[in-house]
């Protein structure tokens, strides 16, 4: 656990480049993407705490925009004094919004979550403006062991015109045998870091908390 601390740590002290409050990932806070990967050569660290009724741990990843519109991550689960891999996943956008036309995306994942049989799933990702800023976001996930999932979000800044530092997210999540809700909020601190805050409501309800940082 302190070797996981002092590599947070680390990445703390090299920040170097913005962050984009408006750009989401999944996780962060709710369970959507949106279409559009990092930037190319951007490195971004994310942690938080992921609270339910059954079960609480402290979650991370680590994403690389290690090409133009693609990017590869690592997702980390931590308890009991220990840290451990959960998670693989590349991105890549495909196309970005022109006209009528929505930009795509999609995510390759590989899991293998402590107390969970590995699994993976395939993410194909749609992001629509509406108006000039408020966006729609449809993700379609067909994963290994289930049948095809469904998640419809929306997200929109507020204060705008007068400030841009924050954005409000909620989603609608069909899969089989559950269905959910979610709602949080994404609050830019400062040019390089993020805070996020979420709640996903269906079979159990999780609270997530979490801070961004790129460098």
């Amino acid at each position: 656990m302190k070797v996981f601390v002092g590599f947070a740590l680390l990445f703390v002290a090299r920040v170097s480049f913005a962050n984009d409050h408006n750009n989401i990932e999944h996780g962060r806070p709710l369970l959507f993407d949106d279409a559009y990967s990092i930037a190319y050569g951007e490195r971004e660290f994310q942690f938080g705490l992921d609270l339910n009724s059954r079960r609480s741990g402290l979650m991370s990843s680590l994403s690389y925009g290690f090409a133009k519109n693609q990017e590869l991550s690592f997702g980390f689960e931590s308890s009991k004094g220990s840290t451990t891999v959960s998670e693989v996943s590349y991105f890549q956008s495909i196309s970005r919004e022109i006209e009528n036309s929505p930009a795509l995306g999609f995510r390759l994942t590989a899991n293998s979550a402590p107390g969970t049989k590995p699994s993976g799933q395939l993410r194909m990702v749609a992001t629509k403006a509406l108006h000039q800023y408020d966006k729609v976001h449809l993700n379609v996930d067909f994963d290994t062991d289930q049948s095809p999932g469904f998640i419809l979000a929306y997200s929109s800044p507020l204060g705008y015109p007068k400030k841009f530092d924050q954005t409000l997210v909620s989603e609608l999540v069909f899969r089989r045998n559950e269905t959910s809700v979610g709602l949080g909020i994404r609050k830019q601190i400062d040019a390089r870091s993020i805070l996020d805050l979420g709640v996903r409501g269906g079979k159990q309800v999780n609270v997530v908390m979490g801070y961004s940082i790129s460098f």
